[in-house]
């Protein structure tokens, strides 16, 4: 099959070490042997956001115990847990300054509790360490374990976000261990048990999903109860992972986004290049002064 070229709106410039604000980043980043889902992931984004001092932090590791045909984190064996980087991760952040933070981490499975806990101590290093910094955390579905949440949720991060990725067909293509239902039941199970907690979630487009297709997950994800949905381009990693069936236009994304409005969706964040992390403090901000 032919492969389809990327088109001119969706290319980005190459972050480079020559920016003063690049530099800074990638220099906190090693002094606390720091891992960034910017790089693991390849994120398009990664030059605009370390040029604004700002990072998506990967942690428990750089492999994942999960092989998602669209993601370019290696998958193998995993290394045990740094029990040192909770709190780098916070020297982190009050280094670089940040209000606003997400982390995220590769899928553990192989771990007792999946990583739950590693994201508590994440979480109350920040709140000791950077008392202002608002904490986003971008979470696996934990193998929808609900003891796992509720520890998470005594934690209290300020919004909790778990990627669906994509439409229920297309699970078991592009997330062949995972599950649309148990994904659905943990943003679900989240609201339930602590209301205060803005939920979010994320949809790439371009694996082959119809619009009818997306317009049942939009309901879904309405259903349970998240606030906040971003969409962007699904863009391949490499020629070894899933193809591009289709790039969308910037018309296209419009439409979506009417169609999420129209299913409950209050806070969609629709663009070709929007990932998890895209104007999530903006995004954040807005919520809290709509409440």
């Amino acid at each position: 099959m032919q492969i389809k070229r990327l088109p001119e709106y969706l290319k980005r410039p190459i972050a480079t070490l020559d920016n003063e604000q690049n530099k800074k980043v990638r220099h906190i980043l090693k002094e606390f042997n720091l891992n960034t889902v910017c790089d693991g992931a390849r994120c398009p984004n990664k030059c605009e956001c370390y040029s604004n001092l700002t990072a998506t932090f990967l942690i428990m590791g750089k492999t994942c115990t999960r092989n998602c045909a669209f993601c370019n984190i290696e998958q193998q064996v995993p290394d045990g847990l740094d029990e040192h980087e909770p709190k780098n991760v916070a020297l982190a952040i009050n280094k670089l300054g940040l209000k606003y933070a997400v982390i995220t981490s590769v899928t553990r499975d192989d771990l007792d509790d999946y990583g739950a806990n590693h994201f508590c101590k994440t979480i109350f290093q920040i709140r000791k360490l950077a008392p202002d910094t608002k904490i986003e955390i971008l979470t696996p579905d934990f193998c929808g374990s609900y003891e796992a949440l509720l520890q998470i949720i005594k934690y209290k991060p300020d919004v909790f976000n778990h990627n669906l990725e994509t439409i229920e067909r297309l699970y078991p293509i592009a997330r062949q261990m995972a599950d649309y239902k148990t994904s659905l039941e943990v943003l679900k199970f989240i609201k339930e048990n602590s209301a205060d907690v803005i939920t979010k979630t994320g949809l790439m487009v371009g694996l082959g999903e119809n619009e009818d297709e997306l317009y049942q997950t939009f309901c879904d994800i309405k259903k349970a109860q998240v606030d906040i949905l971003t969409l962007g381009q699904y863009i391949s990693p490499s020629k070894k992972h899933l193809s591009v069936e289709k790039y969308y236009t910037k018309d296209e994304f419009d439409k979506l986004e009417k169609l999420a409005r129209q299913a409950g969706i209050k806070y969609p964040i629709f663009a070709p290049l929007a990932r998890s992390s895209y104007k999530a403090a903006q995004t954040y901000l807005q919520v809290i002064a709509d409440k």
